[in-house]
């Protein structure tokens, strides 16, 4: 189609009163009959015009062929309807075999022309030649989207006509034939213009739905964003309010309890309790600085060995009390990063694993691969489910079969994680070919490692 191509993957399936407007081929079912409807009224006419002039064996020879070929075609129109194709069968199947019948309906009228038309008075001549011009007309109608199989139509419908009338049709005959050869030249024009008004208009609507596809998608994404908050906002509530419960508690009894003993036990409890509530409430503000692109990181070379050496020290106790080993895989590679948030990457990853994970040993390393150096995070546990593996580095997401069901958090450690490794340029993902447990991995540039070691 001329003005706008589209193949059958680019339309989705349509019903078959809006099939005309929204597929390239418009609606192949009803074309195909309205024209073989069109092409067998032509064929009557034909032979009612002519065979009381032409020998029994011409006109029934032309008889038997055009009718194999209508039966053919409405064969085609049947399959059709039985089949009810969908866009992309029409287009690769349906769309060629009509520019095949388009081809094929010339053959008659030719025949007609050059072997039948001689039998035949001057005035039915014209008739019949009019007529076959007409034709042309009717299939451009029916099919516009075939620009070129319709231009090849008209010229099998005019050069034959133009030729027989100026060999055979006198002085009125080539005059005639000029007045063939210009409407034939207004049709091969026309096939093009007719086609750009429904090239347009599909590739219009189709633009159309695109764009209400993206904001259906646009806004299911803002409605899960919303959801995503208000459970947030209740886990925060909830979090929030149990070392804040229990302060109150401790505090209460810092005021009741006779012992010295109690009191001082009561008022550790307090400082726990309100560290507790610090704690969660220094996450959750990082992470929303990190959503409101509020960080701005300070880049410096240093080695991430020592780095991740202190995390394995931070998270040692931890780890022992959910009984946990944490082994490290030494590491000499140095990184341009921001080493304050390099920390508290791999430190949420570490963190994550101990809560979740289930397992017994926790491995820290680095490999560089290539231009790039990735940080591992591996543990033997549990594993991340299929289904929470595409989303686990979303926003507020919790998986929906691991232990953080049952914990407590705002499902913000690897979203914070996908954020800060982001802010330095790097990755964060989750290696799906690890079957036993969870491997983890922060990703960056090793350019700078390079540039170090020659240094």
């Amino acid at each position: 189609m001329n003005g706008s191509t589209l193949t059958g993957a680019d339309v989705p399936l349509v019903d078959a009163a809006d099939y005309a407007v929204r597929h390239p081929l418009r609606p192949l079912i009803l074309a195909g009959a309205a024209t073989w409807l069109t092409y067998s009224v032509f064929a009557i006419v034909v032979w009612w015009l002519i065979h009381p002039y032409a020998t029994d064996v011409r006109m029934s020879a032309w008889v038997a062929f055009t009718s194999v070929f209508l039966v053919a075609w409405l064969g085609v129109v049947l399959t059709m309807v039985f089949r009810q194709p969908g866009p992309e069968e029409s287009v690769r199947v349906w769309g060629a075999a009509a520019r095949v019948i388009i081809i094929l309906s010339h053959i008659p009228t030719i025949w007609a022309t050059w072997f039948l038309f001689r039998h035949c008075p001057v005035t039915i001549q014209f008739l019949l030649g009019g007529m076959f011009m007409s034709c042309s007309s009717a299939q451009i109608i029916c099919s516009p989207e075939n620009v070129l199989a319709n231009r090849v139509g008209v010229i099998l419908a005019t050069v034959p006509l133009a030729l027989w009338f100026i060999t055979s049709g006198g002085n009125l005959g080539g005059i005639f034939a000029i007045g063939i050869v210009g409407l034939g030249v207004l049709y091969f024009l026309f096939c093009d213009i007719v086609s750009k008004p429904l090239a347009e208009t599909v590739a219009a609507r189709l633009e159309s739905e695109e764009a209400a596809r993206r904001l259906a998608a646009a806004l299911a994404d803002v409605a899960e964003e919303r959801d995503a908050k208000t459970r947030f906002i209740a886990a925060a509530s909830h979090d929030l309010g149990q070392p804040l419960q229990a302060a109150s508690l401790f505090f209460d009894q810092t005021l009741r309890a006779p012992d010295p003993d109690q009191r001082s036990r009561a008022a550790d409890g307090v400082r726990r309790a309100f560290a507790s509530a610090d704690q969660l409430l220094s996450h959750m503000l990082n992470h929303l600085r990190l959503e409101a692109d509020a960080v701005d990181p300070h880049f410096a070379r240093f080695a991430i060995g020592p780095a991740m050496a202190r995390i394995a020290a931070q998270f040692e106790p931890a780890a022992s009390a959910a009984g946990i080993e944490i082994r490290l895989v030494r590491s000499h590679t140095r990184l341009r990063l921001d080493k304050v948030l390099f920390e508290r990457a791999l430190g949420n990853l570490v963190s994550n694993a101990i809560e979740h994970s289930g397992g017994k040993r926790i491995l820290m390393g680095a490999r560089k691969d290539g231009d790039r150096v990735r940080i591992w995070v591996i543990d033997d546990g549990t594993g991340i489910a299929r289904v929470d593996a595409g989303r686990i580095f979303d926003d507020y997401y919790r998986g929906s079969d691991s232990r953080a069901a049952v914990k407590s958090g705002f499902g913000l450690g690897l979203s914070s994680v996908r954020r800060i490794v982001a802010l330095m340029h790097g990755t964060a993902g989750l290696d799906l070919r690890w079957l036993r447990g969870s491997a983890f991995y922060l990703d960056f540039p090793a350019a700078h490692h390079a540039k170090e070691e020659t240094s």
